[in-house]
């Protein structure tokens, strides 16, 4: 998370945006192939990541995906026809696939939403503000979590999704993060508030991350990919942040007033 904030503080407008598009273009592979996956394994088996990476996804999955690409990309920039253009190919290769799934069209649609609005983000002013906050207090959710669980133990959240889970996790990461919060942004904002905002998006990261901890059960996958070797995969580091990213940017466009923006 640090390295990849460290590239986009850094980085150029153009040279974020490619690599946000790389970004893009590799979580939507990982969804299409666990899904690829789940079409194969009808049950839970063993070493099912092992097997996972043996799979390869369709040539018309693959060609949705870069149009899909293509249309985020050009959503950046003043190209009204190109995109439609673009939109027309994706309906059309929505139909051309074997299997329309609409777990995979939701899915698809939720990560792309959160894409179209990071780069929207990067557009404002104070895009740094708003893009360390947000992984700062996923990360600060998820440790919170994991060690109130880990710790505490008792009884599970939602083991049908998310086995790992407790409620004592569940509210270490929501008080933490508050606490943090409170603490950190003391002189920025009231107290109410940053309580307030604070709770609502611990609640949206945790239920980011039991988002994707279900279609992982679903597609019959412990992690969504081996392309961090230890980790798993994009979308096993991104849950909490695309739904943070979603989030923020729809209070945004009420016009919210954020208490980590000085």
């Amino acid at each position: 998370m640090l390295t990849i904030f460290i590239v986009i503080v850094y980085s150029s407008n153009l040279t974020f945006l490619i690599f946000s598009q790389a970004l893009f273009f590799l979580t939507s592979w990982e969804i299409i192939r666990m899904l690829e996956f789940r079409r194969f394994i009808k049950k839970k088996v063993d070493r099912c990541n092992f097997l996972l990476s043996r799979f390869q996804i369709k040539k018309n999955d693959l060609i949705l995906i870069i149009l899909v690409n293509v249309y985020v990309f050009l959503f950046n920039f003043s190209f009204f026809f190109p995109q439609i253009i673009c939109f027309i190919l994706i309906l059309i290769f929505v139909l051309k696939l074997v299997e329309i799934s609409i777990v995979k069209m939701i899915y698809i649609l939720y990560v792309t939403l959160a894409f179209i609005f990071l780069n929207k983000l990067s557009q404002s002013s104070e895009f740094v503000s708003y893009i360390f906050f947000i992984v700062f207090f996923a990360m600060i959710v998820d440790v919170s979590a994991y060690l109130f669980g880990s710790v505490i133990g008792g009884p599970k959240i939602m083991p049908n999704v998310s086995p790992n889970k407790t409620v004592a996790g569940c509210i270490g990461g929501i008080i933490v993060p508050m606490f943090f919060c409170v603490v950190i942004f003391f002189n920025n904002s009231d107290i109410p508030n940053i309580i307030y905002f604070s709770f609502l998006l611990a609640i949206v990261s945790q239920t980011g991350d039991l988002i994707e901890s279900g279609f992982k059960r679903y597609c019959f996958v412990k992690d969504s990919s081996n392309l961090i070797p230890g980790h798993g995969g994009l979308l096993d580091r991104f849950d909490s942040i695309f739904a943070l990213i979603i989030f923020v940017s729809i209070i945004k466009l009420l016009d919210y007033n954020f208490f980590f923006i000085v």
